[in-house]
């Protein structure tokens, strides 16, 4: 599965059609992004497996959609000092670097990836990414577990 770009007209249409699983408005510094999830009937959880990246908000509507049994949550952790560095880090890599979209991300994640929100979420297992290769293995073991 991948990112696919289309025009307000195209996601109207969709959202017509009943095949919006989720969708998410942000009112950045650059304009409002819209991202969703559309049931184009590319996801078959009988034949497959899949790994999502998304919010909290968006992990509740593909839950309720698909049922709490199709999804494994894994919320990954970082220190907030590091997980900055990070961002900026990337963000000094675009032509143009947008620091103020940058900050207004990082505060907006503080409070949508807020403890309470997660506890909502049904989410109490986290992994902390202060070492990559032993996250991933934590990770894996997690998802292996899962599967059995």
């Amino acid at each position: 599965m991948e990112y696919h770009f289309l025009t307000d007209r195209q996601q109207q249409e969709l959202e017509r059609q009943g095949k919006i699983i989720e969708l998410r408005a942000y009112h950045t510094a650059c304009g409002v992004w819209k991202y969703f999830t559309v049931n184009d009937y590319q996801i078959n959880l009988k034949e497959n497996h899949y790994l999502v990246i998304g919010t909290l908000e968006s992990y509740i509507q593909l839950q309720k959609y698909f049922g709490a049994d199709a999804l494994v949550p894994i919320y990954i952790e970082l220190e907030d000092g590091e997980r900055l560095q990070r961002a900026l880090n990337r963000e000094r890599t675009q032509t143009e670097p947008k620091y103020r979209e940058l900050c207004r991300r990082f505060l907006a994640d503080e409070e949508d990836f807020s403890e309470e929100n997660l506890k909502r979420a049904g989410i109490t297992n986290s992994f902390v990414n202060d070492n990559l290769d032993s996250c991933t293995q934590q990770i894996i073991a997690y998802i292996r577990a899962d599967m059995n």
